[in-house]
């Protein structure tokens, strides 16, 4: 049986990978025959990850991102260790909900570190001669939020925006190495996260409208990791330079 998304050999660095969706992600690609190294700051969730994984090749870091200057140093020493990288899924990232007048610009620098600054850095440095296959992938997390305002949301958003932006740069840094870097945009996952936003404020404008307009339904993570698996595998090996809506419908009512 063909199998189109079939990763085996590949080697893969998750970001994220104990959190809702890079833990899915993390396993998800272990089925389809990757070898999965871990980082997350969070070690006991990051070893029960590494411990769900199928097959044999992984690694686990523990790591907190917003070390950027620290980055450089960590990927070295994967590479050291592990080898050289087929492909990198960014699952690292912060939500937060800050209402414009609370906003400070520690609170901007804190979210743009952990959803924009890390990322760019990572592949700053995974990419270098020797630590990246050509012809590898990358992708990133970003989220409908860049490209639709939602109140007391400025930095997420600001944040995700930039990821993209920076995003149809990278890959005209990357062509020579024929690197590809996309994204994906969910809206509402089926997180811990949006599990306790519901239950939190059950009544609210947004709730009522997650359930009016996302009219598919609340994207299941498995999903995701689908999407971040046929990113990275060849059989989407065009593919570049673009986000990938996951939104139930979100973005078109």
């Amino acid at each position: 049986m063909v199998n189109p998304m079939d990763l085996t050999g590949k080697r893969i660095l998750v970001t994220g990978a104990a959190g809702g969706m890079g833990r899915v992600t993390s396993l998800q690609l272990s089925r389809l025959g990757a070898k999965v190294v871990l980082c997350d700051m969070e070690e006991e969730s990051l070893r029960q990850v590494y411990e769900t994984l199928e097959g044999d090749g992984h690694a686990m870091y523990c790591f907190n991102l917003n070390e950027i200057d620290s980055i450089e140093g960590l990927i070295k020493r994967m590479v050291a260790e592990c080898g050289s990288f087929n492909g990198f899924a960014h699952c690292a990232g912060i939500a937060p909900m800050r209402p414009l007048k609370m906003t400070k610009k520690e609170d901007i620098i804190h979210v743009m570190n952990a959803n924009l600054f890390s990322f760019i850095e990572i592949v700053r440095c995974i990419t270098k001669k020797g630590s990246f296959e050509d012809e590898g992938s990358i992708v990133a997390i970003s989220s409908t939020a860049s490209i639709q305002g939602k109140q007391s949301k400025v930095a997420y958003s600001a944040s995700k925006a930039a990821l993209d932006g920076a995003i149809r740069c990278l890959v005209c840094d990357l062509k020579k190495k024929k690197i590809r870097v996309n994204s994906i945009m969910p809206c509402w996952v089926n997180t811990r996260m949006y599990q306790g936003y519901i239950d939190r404020y059950p009544d609210t404008f947004e709730v009522k409208e997650i359930k009016e307009k996302q009219y598919m339904g609340v994207t299941e993570p498995i999903e995701v990791a689908n999407t971040i698996a046929f990113l990275l595998s060849d059989a989407a090996k065009t593919i570049t330079g673009t986000s990938i809506l996951i939104d139930g419908g979100m973005m078109q009512g």
